[in-house]
């Protein structure tokens, strides 16, 4: 952008080559006619030199406005562009902490899939084998209700038998007791504890049998 004196100077410097043009290709000393007409064409170029140098400096002043605006919204621009950057390293940074969260929420998951699957194949195993092992569960059942009537039934046995022995023990019998009513009882006794034990065995295969039908989920 030229300045007005810059303007001034090359508007002076046309002016001062008209003039010398003019006099140097005259006579020495031109008519009074001709150093008039020079002068009016002098004033209508200063006068044009002056609506130039107005025009320019008008020019001037709207280009540094114009270069201030533009500056302003470049600086406003930068700003913005520096907080949008901030958001999305803030918003980078809460993805990225996100993420792991659902890392290790997939871990969960796949354990807990892993669980599922494992509770899953116990109890296809079971459903598999569901009616033979619900047979041999009412079957065992019934064998320790029998075995609980045969263990009662051999108690109160044993117990008609105690009696005569005791008395034969105290020495306060009739004559019809003897050892032989104490061997019987002690047989009875034995037959009890035989009972006794068929019947522990049976609970035990029965609670053994149980676990096995009976699949427990993974807990949450």
């Amino acid at each position: 952008m030229m300045s007005s004196w810059k303007v001034s100077l090359v508007v002076g410097f046309v002016l001062g080559s008209i003039l010398a043009s003019a006099v140097w290709n005259r006579n020495p000393g031109p008519s009074q006619e001709e150093y008039e007409l020079l002068l009016q064409k002098n004033a209508v170029l200063a006068e044009k030199q002056q609506v130039l140098q107005e025009s320019f400096e008008e020019l001037e002043t709207q280009k540094a406005l114009e270069l201030e605006k533009a500056f302003e919204q470049l600086t406003s621009k930068q700003a913005e562009l520096e907080q949008q950057k901030a958001d999305y390293e803030e918003q980078l940074a809460q993805l990225k902490q996100q993420q792991k969260k659902l890392v290790v929420t997939k871990k969960k998951l796949d354990t807990k899939v892993v669980e599922l699957e494992t509770a899953t194949e116990k109890q296809q195993v079971v459903l598999s084998h569901s009616k033979e092992l619900y047979q041999q569960q009412l079957l065992l059942q019934k064998q320790v209700a029998k075995a609980e009537a045969d263990v009662k039934k051999a108690i109160r046995v044993a117990e008609d038998f105690k009696k005569p022995c005791d008395e034969f023990k105290s020495g306060t019998s009739w004559n019809w007791v003897s050892q032989a009513d104490c061997d019987k009882y002690d047989a009875k006794i034995k037959a009890v504890a035989d009972e006794e034990a068929q019947l522990t065995a049976l609970k035990t295969e029965l609670e053994a049998l149980n676990q096995k039908i009976e699949v427990n989920l993974p807990k949450k």
